[in-house]
């Protein structure tokens, strides 16, 4: 059993995927896996990973898509490393990303790890740094009840909480109903201050369009994550989910008491905390 498995879906990712593989085998310890899902791709993704002549490289082909949510669960249950960490096969791994990450999982309470990313993109190249600000569990658990704060691809868990939790499900935004889901559960995360990733930045992302943005709102699985993860953090319930629209009275008012929920909460936090947190509160309809 390796001690840490680092699941990779791709689809069509021929351009991109050799420095992501490269730079993840780089970062990886000796005990670890990477397993790479190809979700049917049509271009030459596949034969670009079979040039990486390493052991530690694992490769599962779809024949059919079956979308980020059914392949991150289907490499976690062809895994069973200690550690499970994201990469995604467009991003770049830092070379001392798992090092320091397993280091302050293993230093903190913290069961899920997340850490900020250097943002880029090419032609021409621009690199933007994000903050190397650490989040502590009690206020990224604040965060959460505005919006997901944290980068999928940066993180790092102890598999247990990831079973916990219930695992990926097929959902729009599979990272953000899982980090709900865990909080739920009462699984620790946190936001280490050190950038272990250089976070691509394209016209392509699915995430950056407006349909995106539309099925998750709509998606029912996700809004049931999120009012469980609202009542269980901020005794709080609410028909009602940052992002959905809030042009009926219920909704307004929904969004009014998670904004003074979260202001009553936060004086439990540090100064700095605060200040962070009503950043990003103020995604917030006022």
């Amino acid at each position: 059993m390796p001690e840490l498995a680092v699941l990779m879906p791709v689809r069509n990712g021929e351009a991109t995927v050799h420095r992501a593989v490269a730079s993840t085998l780089r970062a990886l310890p000796g005990d670890s896996e990477l397993a790479i899902w190809d979700d049917a791709s049509t271009d030459g993704t596949v034969a670009v990973i079979e040039r990486f002549a390493d052991r530690r490289v694992r490769l599962v082909r779809s024949e059919r898509p079956e979308g980020v949510g059914a392949a991150l669960r289907a490499l976690s249950e062809r895994t069973d490393s200690r550690f499970v960490a994201r990469m995604d096969a467009d991003d770049v791994c830092l070379p001392w990303r798992f090092a320091a990450q397993t280091a302050g999982l293993r230093l903190s309470s913290c069961q899920i790890l997340f850490s900020p990313v250097l943002r880029f993109r090419t032609s021409p190249l621009r690199v933007a740094p994000s903050a190397p600000t650490a989040i502590p569990p009690a206020a990224l658990r604040l965060h959460l009840a505005v919006m997901c704060v944290v980068m999928h691809p940066t993180m790092i868990a102890r598999r247990r909480a990831l079973e916990i939790a219930g695992g990926y499900r097929d959902t729009p935004a599979e990272d953000y109903d899982l980090w709900l889901r865990a909080g739920t559960a009462g699984v620790p995360m946190g936001r280490m201050a050190l950038p272990t990733l250089a976070y691509r930045r394209h016209a392509a992302q699915v995430s950056l369009t407006g349909e995106y943005s539309r099925r998750v709102s709509a998606d029912a699985l996700l809004t049931r994550s999120y009012r469980d993860f609202v009542r269980a953090t901020l005794d709080l319930d609410i028909d009602w989910m940052p992002g959905q629209p809030t042009g009926s009275a219920d909704a307004a008012g929904a969004a009014r008491e998670l904004r003074a929920r979260l202001e009553e909460r936060s004086t439990r936090l540090s100064p700095w905390q605060r200040r962070l947190l009503r950043r990003t509160m103020r995604r917030l309809p006022s």
